[in-house]
């Protein structure tokens, strides 16, 4: 599998066009409002057909998109080229950071790419819809099924309200083909040295890592000096004390949401435990998670708990993914967009739903990723398979949450910090809570 460590690291860093949200927001570009396009680009009713691209004759078609992607697109642009001869892909590549860094700029100039890469949050895909520079998607979504078929709960995070204030509801602005799921992963060889089966709850997860602390094994391989590793672990237990769905809405900006609730407070007091019993050994706010990974690969550690992107970093032949709640937690990856200004609609169009198909699935997982659309998408790699396998069970169940850093642009270092306190035992969970909180009703204020 193709790693996805600097694509999750990425989704922090949100903060280089943070002020063009508000500048934007009073911007005339065509796009925004109602449920689907706008005045100048009427709903469609029906799938766009290659009949219907020819009819714009010879065509190119603008992308810009993360470099991550470019395994996927060198297999499927010349099948969309095949499928639409008339149009000609042009896809211009940048690294995640100048990517995120220049999109929203790009998509408000007189020559927007077609089709972009945003990025969930306020910085990216707030300020793309607050500017009126994207379509809207809620027909698009409508004809090709991609409201109730597989991947439908998916959708949430490119969905906006009017304002633009909050994200997980309303209207729909893109659409993302590409799955994170986080689990539990372990050592196979040491799990069976411990007489112990992997774990699929709090509970049991707790029972295991105090048997592999009698043992002299280091229970969990940590690696936070990113702050962010600490928050997945959080993230994973969190979902398994509250209704999921509060986690999501509160990410999402929704007036009177709370982080202060009991299964917050329940979970943070669960990770000062798990640290001050030394299951995640000593130094690990020293230790990046690149390296945790690597230490883990190479026998440190029964546990590790991370994401579908460490996968990479795995022998699947030593190492197995397992949950802390029916699915994991995780997210999707960020949307694809079709530019409010874009003269070539339909083949936009036909573009998108081309990577919202169970085709497009088995190629994203052959690329080492994980899909949304998952039909008839199955891998020959166990450990790829039972990743799978956790991300099917996550979408059905709710789970799939997102990640706390997307709710203010600043909750990364806030909220990484304050959880670094508690773990150490200098503040308290109630007060992480409140830390927390604060961070996010500044930002919403």
């Amino acid at each position: 599998m193709t790693s996805q460590r600097a694509r999750r690291r990425g989704l922090l860093a949100a903060i280089p066009v943070l002020g063009l949200a508000v500048a934007l927001a009073g911007c005339s570009a065509p796009g925004a409002g109602g449920s689907g396009a706008s005045a100048d680009q009427p709903d469609i009713t029906k799938k766009v057909t290659a009949a219907a691209v020819a009819d714009g004759g010879d065509t190119t078609l603008t992308m810009w998109a993360d470099v991550a992607e470019k395994p996927l697109m060198q297999k499927l642009v010349p099948a969309y080229e095949k499928q639409y001869p008339n149009v000609d892909v042009k896809v211009t590549y940048k690294s995640f950071d100048d990517l995120i860094a220049t999109v929203v700029n790009a998509a408000n100039s007189s020559n927007a790419p077609d089709v972009f890469q945003g990025n969930i949050g306020y910085a990216v895909d707030g300020a793309l819809v607050k500017g009126k520079l994207v379509r809207p998607l809620d027909d698009v979504a409508e004809v090709y099924g991609w409201t109730t078929g597989t991947g439908a709960s998916t959708l949430g995070p490119a969905k906006w309200n009017a304002a633009g204030t909050a994200f997980g509801s309303g209207t729909l602005y893109g659409m993302s083909p590409i799955s994170e799921v986080q689990g539990i992963y372990y050592n196979k060889e040491k799990l069976d040295a411990l007489g112990l089966q992997p774990p699929t709850s709090i509970d049991e997860l707790e029972t295991d890592l105090a048997k592999a602390d009698q043992a002299g094994e280091q229970p969990i391989m940590l690696g936070n000096s990113d702050q962010y590793a600490a928050t997945h672990v959080f993230s994973d237990i969190a979902a398994t004390k509250q209704q999921p769905k509060d986690i999501a809405t509160w990410i999402g900006g929704e007036s009177g949401a709370t982080f202060e609730t009991d299964g917050n407070e329940e979970a943070a007091q669960t990770m000062r435990d798990w640290a001050q019993k030394g299951y995640f050994g000593s130094g690990y706010d020293g230790l990046s998670n690149e390296d945790a990974i690597a230490r883990f690969a190479k026998g440190d550690g029964v546990f590790f708990v991370g994401g579908s992107w460490n996968g990479a970093s795995l022998d699947s032949d030593g190492f197995g993914l397992g949950s802390l709640t029916s699915g994991g937690v995780g997210a999707t990856a960020s949307p694809w967009h079709v530019s409010a200004k874009s003269e070539h609609q339909d083949a936009a169009i036909a573009f998108l739903a081309m990577l919202h198909t169970p085709e497009t699935g088995q190629w994203i997982l052959d690329t080492g990723r994980l899909p949304v659309v998952t039909d008839g998408v199955s891998s020959k790699d166990p450990l790829q398979e039972q990743t799978l396998t956790a991300l099917k069970d996550t979408i059905a169940a709710g789970t799939q949450v997102g990640y706390y850093d997307w709710s203010t642009t600043d909750m990364l270092t806030k909220m990484g910090g304050a959880l670094q306190e508690v773990m150490a035992g200098k503040t308290t969970p109630s007060a992480f809570t409140e830390t927390v909180q604060a961070t996010w009703a500044k930002a919403h204020s």
